[in-house]
């Protein structure tokens, strides 16, 4: 199935690129540590609390947003990261990639499996750069088998899209 043209993006280079970071307060230092871990510049990083709301006026043009979101109990975490997506739409460029983790209230993000929730979301990355279904990349076994560790583990990542 082919993308249009409004959900293609270009290849994103992590060190040259903005990035916003938005979260509930305890996942965002395991967030800013992971996206410099993969090679985002940290003078390019903006990071947003979840429930604060950036300035109505600021405008920006980050190429990635990154919005992790912990779900205590029923709490309805999708509704909660897309209204926070909304929330920050100012501080992106038109055609930015939108990645959403949640965690389980449970979950504690140790090191390998925030290791492994990188790997994800750099996989997340490049298949919203690929430009058909031909080049997307493929999930290696070991990928595989890290992504069914994430979701045992209460940890759930998927790209979103906004219309506009």
């Amino acid at each position: 199935m082919a993308r249009t043209s409004r959900e293609r993006h270009d290849p994103i280079d992590l060190r040259t690129a903005h990035v916003v970071l938005a979260g509930t307060q305890d996942l965002l230092p395991v967030l800013r540590a992971a996206s410099v871990r993969a090679g985002v510049d940290a003078t390019r990083m903006r990071v947003v609390e979840a429930d604060d709301l950036p300035d109505p006026t600021e405008k920006g043009s980050a190429d990635l947003a990154v919005i992790a979101i912990r779900r205590p109990g029923d709490d309805p975490a999708f509704h909660r990261a897309q209204e926070t997506a909304e929330r920050i739409g100012p501080l992106l460029a038109p055609n930015a990639v939108r990645i959403v983790v949640t965690v389980s209230g449970a979950t504690r993000l140790v090191p390998k499996l925030e290791r492994t929730l990188t790997t994800e979301v750099l996989h997340q990355m490049g298949s919203a750069a690929a430009l058909n279904t031909v080049t997307r990349p493929f999930r290696t076994l070991r990928m595989r088998l890290g992504l069914a560790a994430l979701q045992t583990a209460g940890v759930r990542v998927f790209r979103i899209t906004l219309g506009h």
